[in-house]
């Protein structure tokens, strides 16, 4: 069973602001940096497995970290689908779907993205890799995935509602660290990284 869990977001984009979740978009000259950046900590945490949403991003981060490790692709860690508002910013949704963006922010369970995911289905998704996480052989458990699905781990293994998600922002090339025990997780370090 897994003991702890180190969730590392993807890094920078170039995204400046605007939502992508299912556009399979590459990491910028800065997120390369980024990851390359925090490789040797990676590479020293003792991780035993790496989980790798099959994003570009990724993937390209988890190249650049350069981990003697195989790797599961794991299509459940891919970020959610924001349908018509994919490559919008907040302010673009708020302008187009002002009723929708009140719906999502008041974490309205039966939310469902504008030809996108519903919230019920992507958090169903969240709940069945955590039960996955937890039940897996190996000790540590390195993952490489997106900003939501972070958020909705995070909400999930500390026994939080998972609408209480937007509570935590999760940097880009930064990770999460929660230690497991008997299923439940303890948050040990958050937005760990930065600067070499």
């Amino acid at each position: 069973m897994a003991s702890r869990l180190i969730l590392l977001r993807h890094g920078e984009t170039g995204a400046n602001g605007r939502y992508f979740g299912a556009t399979d978009i590459p990491l910028a000259q800065q997120g390369r940096e980024q990851i390359v950046c925090l490789a040797p900590r990676v590479q020293k945490m003792g991780v035993d497995a790496v989980w790798v949403s099959p994003r570009r991003r990724c993937r390209e981060t988890l190249d650049l970290l350069a981990l003697p490790h195989r790797f599961q692709l794991e299509d459940d860690l891919r970020e959610v689908d924001f349908g018509q508002w994919e490559g919008l910013t907040f302010s673009e949704m708020v302008k187009r779907d002002p009723l929708l963006v009140d719906q999502w922010a008041r974490g309205d369970t039966g939310f469902t993205f504008p030809g996108g995911d519903s919230l019920v289905a992507f958090n169903q998704r969240i709940a069945q890799v955590a039960e996955r996480l937890c039940d897996c052989d190996a000790e540590t458990i390195l993952l490489v995935s997106h900003g939501g699905v972070i958020r909705g781990l995070i909400c999930q293994l500390l026994g939080l509602s998972l609408n209480q998600s937007l509570l935590f922002q999760q940097a880009s090339g930064r990770y999460a660290v929660l230690d497991i025990h008997d299923g439940r997780g303890v948050l040990v370090g958050f937005n760990r990284g930065g600067a070499c």
